[in-house]
């Protein structure tokens, strides 16, 4: 049995690093059975997960965000939305999606919502002809402005994200000879060799690889998949549409009206009558 997904941070106080460690196997696996994407479309949407996911590191206690990617070629829409509670929902669209694209023309969006607000800070980096790692390290390097680089398990469903902190951060009386973050990601890389490949990582057996080489535990959180739509949400959505194309053009002439959430494929049967009362309050 499949341990639930954790984000789980360290420090390496020593060399002047943290190490943002995401298994994300149970997450994979419950969005596999929820989305219809297959193949190639699939390895392209899990790996958009396990690579973007980790960027929910950088938020403050209770911040949430949302990374969209918007591609004109080839045409497709990612959208992911978290926060630091260790929920978040995602989507693929079209459903049907079959492409692994190796480079991605287009837009992306950042957009960070402070605790208590609905006013959102917005990001926007252009892509040109980039993977989904070059999307994530350009987003660390001009969004985030920190020294940092993503690296994806290819063996199981696991991302670790690393950064060198400023010098300014670290006690230098410690250690002088600090590495670089291309030095030190390699080492970690290797030491972690195992666990990559692994299929069924354990979280006690991560904690232990790092206490073994003097790296301390920061937070740990566990993360899953969870939708914040409901019934009501899809009245009113349904009832915004009607200001624009007028209930019988919604509604063609029927009493009820189907919809579905795109991110968790939940089906809605929604009837005229909810909607008018809606729009009456």
């Amino acid at each position: 049995m499949l341990e639930q997904s954790r984000l789980t941070s360290f420090i390496d106080q020593k060399a002047g690093f943290t190490i943002h460690y995401f298994d994300g196997q149970s997450v994979i696996r419950d969005l596999a059975l929820i989305h219809n994407v297959k193949g190639d479309g699939f390895r392209f949407f899990r790996d958009a997960v396990l690579t973007f996911f980790p960027l929910v590191a950088y938020l403050k206690n209770g911040e949430s965000f949302g990374f969209y990617i918007d591609s004109n070629e080839p045409w497709f829409r990612f959208k992911l939305e978290a926060n630091t509670q260790g929920y978040m929902r995602t989507l693929l669209s079209p459903d049907r999606f079959d492409d692994f694209p190796q480079a991605i023309t287009g837009f992306c969006r950042l957009s960070k919502i402070p605790p208590g607000k609905y006013e959102a800070y917005n990001s926007v980096v252009e892509l040109n002809n980039l993977s989904v790692g070059e999307i994530a390290n350009l987003i660390l390097k001009e969004s985030y402005q920190v020294n940092a680089y993503l690296h994806l398990s290819q063996d199981s469903d696991q991302a670790i994200l690393f950064q060198r902190l400023p010098d300014k951060q670290v006690d230098r009386t410690v250690r002088e000879d600090r590495p670089e973050l291309v030095d030190y990601v390699s080492e970690q890389v290797k030491l972690l060799d195992k666990i990559l490949k692994s299929g069924a990582v354990q979280y006690a057996d991560l904690l232990k690889h790092f206490n073994e080489i003097d790296i301390d535990l920061l937070t740990s959180t566990e993360v899953s998949f969870k939708c914040a739509c409901s019934r009501d949400r899809m009245i009113q959505g349904i009832a915004s549409l009607t200001r624009s194309e007028g209930l019988d053009g919604v509604f063609e002439g029927k009493e009820t009206i189907e919809t579905k959430c795109d991110y968790c494929q939940t089906h809605y049967l929604i009837t005229r009558d909810e909607v008018t009362n809606s729009l009456t309050q």
